[in-house]
């Protein structure tokens, strides 16, 4: 079974605009909280990878809300690798309060260099994140 890492969100009153309700963007602030803690999991922290030279810049994104979330409720991001190409990768998010599925999405990244050169992804991270799509390689 392939990999899904699920990351522990309290909304914060900041969060939320003035009906109370969490405030759309935020979704992807979370989405990137998943996706940091999905590389991590498979042993490479996204620090390092930018200390090496590898960002991966978001080129698409896309979100669905499926329902309202609060101040101080507790959510959790449940984050899997969708795609997986020499150049580039698709993350799939569900932002959920236990059962119910609150938001749904999509995020589409290529791996660039420092110069924003596109490049071919790393071969031991290219081979982590194939293997946690396999659900091979990560315990």
């Amino acid at each position: 079974m392939a990999l899904c890492t699920e990351s522990p969100i309290v909304v914060r009153y900041a969060e939320t605009d003035r009906m109370g309700v969490v405030y759309h963007a935020n979704y992807l602030v979370w989405m990137e909280v998943g996706r940091t803690d999905y590389l991590a999991r498979i042993g490479f922290p996204y620090g390092e990878l930018e200390s090496d030279g590898v960002v991966f810049p978001v080129c698409k994104a896309v979100i669905e809300l499926f329902h309202p979330s609060f101040y101080e409720e507790r959510l959790s991001v449940l984050t899997r690798l969708e795609k997986l190409r020499s150049r580039k990768v698709v993350f799939s998010y569900r932002i959920v309060r236990g059962a119910e599925t609150l938001v749904g999405g999509t995020t589409e990244h290529v791996c660039v260099d420092r110069q924003m050169r596109v490049r071919k992804i790393p071969a031991g991270l290219f081979k982590a994140l194939s293997a946690s799509m396999d659900g091979g390689g990560v315990t």
